[in-house]
């Protein structure tokens, strides 16, 4: 049996914009092979990321959605939830911005969710996941 894919629109995107979501997509995957998925090394590198930088405004963040959601199926897709989240960190980063990370869980049955948070508020989600999911792990 297949489940349909959504995918979130994509945006237009200027040389820098897109260079910076290749570039983010590229270094969370890094990320998530050198860490093996690891939650606890996840997190350990995402803490190394937030330092010296100062937070996001929620435009800033939806815009790093939406520049990683453009340059990558995976992370428009509803099934990218982890890279895409690692990826928004990274653009945000690379702005010299920093966004909170979240993972939450629900059960039953048993479903987890990645999200980034910006001024309190998840950044570009469909719906609040936070009325869903209790949130297990913060950055």
């Amino acid at each position: 049996m297949s489940a349909p894919i959504v995918l979130e629109a994509p945006v237009p995107l200027g040389v820098r914009e897109r260079l910076r979501g290749l570039a983010a997509v590229g270094t969370a995957r890094v990320i998530l092979t050198a860490t093996r998925g690891h939650p606890a090394r996840i997190r350990a590198v995402l803490r190394i990321l937030r330092t010296g930088a100062s937070p996001a405004d929620l435009a800033a963040a939806v815009r790093a959605r939406g520049c990683v959601t453009t340059v990558s199926l995976r992370c428009a897709s509803d099934h990218g939830c982890l890279l895409r989240s690692v990826a928004i960190v990274v653009a945000c980063r690379l702005a010299g911005r920093t966004v909170v990370w979240r993972v939450g869980t629900v059960s039953p049955p048993p479903s987890s969710h990645a999200w980034v948070e910006a001024a309190g508020v998840p950044a570009g989600e469909p719906f609040d996941p936070r009325l869903l999911y209790s949130p297990i792990m913060t950055v």
